[in-house]
């Protein structure tokens, strides 16, 4: 029994440290190839080199991704929220793929030198190991950016009060840390390029409530529609901005005290996932090997 449990932890202990230097190497490999922006500057780098080149990461992630059955918008969705938070900077999908390719070839490895039938899932936890981490930083930039609503709110209408135009008090909100300025400026990028409104005029939706709904976000939609009538009207604007911070001050105050009732129920699941179910597996996985 002693033997079997011993068994179990060199596993994940090998695990973790297959995981960790795939990691390692899969980032060594990429900072190598990458483009470096000093570099290209006193013409030394690999642009001055092969300008307008992917790298090799790009190259080959690209074409593993030719190969795959299903569409990658979702994870350019995730990407983004991520890139928004300021993590995976310079980061390309097609480099993801790359990496988890590479996690996943060196996790063969793993059962070649461990013949077990447990070895078997290295691999395919390498493989997955990437991407879950891109949508647990995606998710984490939604949550944050979610819960910057009113603090962007009461700014702008802070703005508003003090005489700024709409455009104006946006583009002072939009230097806020976090995602959702990240979001702002985007949005701000997105009108410049285009040659479209911030907000909506006449018939012609506005570049901010175009990337509001498109985060997938229900708060962030409900605010950019409230923030693009209250610009659109031209009158009481400070007024409503005013109405807008305070209501989804309120808002947000009635979604915590939901989350803190569901706090007790959230900790006796943790405790039981966590604490109970691998005492259990102690106690029961050596009597069923026996």
């Amino acid at each position: 029994m002693m033997d079997t449990i011993l068994n179990f932890g060199l596993i994940f202990v090998v695990v973790g440290a297959a995981a960790y230097v795939a990691h390692r190497l899969a980032s060594l490999v990429i900072k190598v190839l990458q483009p470096n922006p000093v570099a290209d500057y006193l013409g030394t780098g690999k642009k001055q080199r092969g300008a307008g080149q992917p790298s090799f990461s790009d190259r080959a992630g690209a074409t593993i991704a030719g190969q795959l059955p299903v569409s990658l918008k979702t994870w350019e969705g995730h990407l983004r929220w991520a890139q928004r938070g300021d993590e995976y900077e310079g980061r390309t999908v097609e480099q993801i793929i790359f990496m988890s390719a590479l996690f996943g070839g060196l996790g063969v490895l793993f059962p070649l030198v461990i013949p077990a039938p447990v070895a078997w899932g290295v691999p395919l936890i390498l493989l997955v190991l990437p991407f879950s981490r891109l949508r647990s930083a995606a998710k984490k930039m939604r949550v944050r950016a979610e819960q910057s609503v009113p603090e962007m709110a009461a700014l702008i209408s802070a703005e508003a009060a003090a005489g700024v135009s709409p455009e104006e008090a946006l583009m002072q909100a939009s230097k806020m840390p976090g995602p959702l300025a990240g979001l702002v400026r985007e949005a701000s990028a997105q009108a410049a390029y285009l040659g479209i409104p911030v907000f909506s005029h006449e018939k012609r939706k506005g570049s901010l409530r175009e990337a509001f709904e498109g985060s997938g976000i229900s708060a962030l939609r409900a605010f950019g529609v409230q923030l693009d009538v209250a610009a659109s009207k031209g009158v009481d604007v400070a007024q409503r901005m005013s109405e807008i911070s305070s209501s989804l001050a309120a808002e947000y105050r009635q979604r915590l005290l939901r989350k803190a009732e569901k706090l007790d129920t959230g900790m006796t699941i943790a405790v039981a996932l966590f604490y109970f179910v691998p005492m259990m597996a102690l106690i029961l996985v050596p009597l069923l090997i026996e």
